[in-house]
């Protein structure tokens, strides 16, 4: 039985990671040392909060010994992650060279400290698999969140996943509108993203929702004392999140393949866009991609359905989404509502 939210949450409150070291030279050893302890091949790191910076030093190099060089690599849960990108070194006490700092330095060549600051987005990209993280909304884009009248929310229909962005619908529907859409986003994640355009725009006038189907849902955890949240598939993703979230996300599976529960999940989210809206007096309509869904969106409230994938035989840049042929007839059909009250 799936476990809500408020019942339990997936907890990480520590981060266990393993720097290893590969050492080679002809007749000069390298000293490397991490908190002021000498290490040979390897050191555990335990990470406990957001940006946390770790220093290791190297000292011993020599410019008698070219083949001296120590190479850095990362792992978690046995396997390797990058590490390049959030790496600086920091040279000193080297002869007959400038001393300076180098950025994305995990090849050791010189004398000097390395620091691995563990950056939020780091962490996002390479633990969590690109979850939101210390976010109030849900999305896998990097977004500038500007103050439009109009939002349009949704998944990688809304997004226009391998279309360029003046063919994407929102684009289409002749309004200066922020586009809200996020790849792979469920249902709840398109009310979570509802909720924080009402909190934070004092210009919204209207919200455009385009709903995916009913076979995703977020799980929502803890991570390093911050709140994340992540889109779960059942079958079209390896979720190889940490193993503290697992039992959490074989819950929010098991939710999603009890179809009479991910539909009345799906009806309420419907429902619950529309009570927020109506509570700030903002103009709302809904539609979606799933065609057995549609008739679930209270008529008032109702766009027409997304046009059905055959209804062109053109795709995406990708082969499989959408073409800017769907999004202009989507476009074409909903403008007569969504301007209806201008008129």
């Amino acid at each position: 039985m799936y476990r809500l939210i408020e019942e339990t949450t997936a907890k990480l409150k520590s981060l266990n990671l393993k720097l290893k070291f590969t050492s080679t030279y002809n007749t000069h050893p390298v000293v490397i040392k991490y908190k002021n302890t000498t290490v040979q091949d390897e050191t555990d790191l335990i990470i406990t909060h957001i940006d946390q910076k770790e220093e290791i030093t190297f000292d011993g190099f020599s410019p008698n010994d070219p083949k001296q060089k120590i190479s850095c690599t990362l792992e978690y849960n046995n396997k390797e992650v990058d590490i390049q990108s959030i790496v600086s070194f920091k040279m000193h006490n080297n002869q007959y060279v400038e001393n300076k700092i180098i950025e994305n330095y995990k090849d050791i060549y010189f004398n000097g400290k390395l620091t691995i600051n563990f950056t939020k987005n780091w962490l996002k990209n390479n633990i969590l698999l690109g979850a939101s993280l210390d976010e109030d909304f849900c999305t896998w884009e990097d977004i500038t969140f500007t103050n439009e009248e109009v939002f349009c929310v949704g998944d990688s229909f809304t997004f226009g996943h391998g279309v360029n962005r003046d063919e994407t619908w929102p684009s289409l529907i002749n309004k200066k509108v922020y586009n809200f859409g996020s790849r792979g986003l469920s249902h709840d994640g398109c009310l979570k993203n509802v909720k924080y355009i009402l909190k934070n725009s004092n210009y919204v006038k209207q919200i455009i929702c385009l709903l995916p189907e009913a076979t995703r849902k977020l799980l929502e955890f803890e991570f390093l004392r911050y709140k994340g949240c992540i889109p779960i598939y059942v079958h079209a993703r390896n979720w190889n999140l940490p193993n503290e979230y697992q039992e959490a996300v074989e819950d929010v599976k098991s939710f999603i393949v009890d179809e009479e529960a991910i539909t009345n999940d799906w009806i309420n989210c419907c429902n619950e866009i529309i009570k927020l809206c109506n509570k700030s007096n903002i103009e709302c309509w809904i539609s979606t991609w799933s065609e057995g869904l549609h008739k679930y969106i209270p008529l008032q409230h109702r766009l027409p359905v997304f046009p059905h994938i055959e209804t062109f035989t053109e795709r995406a840049n990708d082969g499989s989404h959408p073409h800017k042929k769907h999004y202009e007839l989507f476009a074409k059909n909903i403008t007569p509502y969504i301007d209806k009250s201008q008129s």
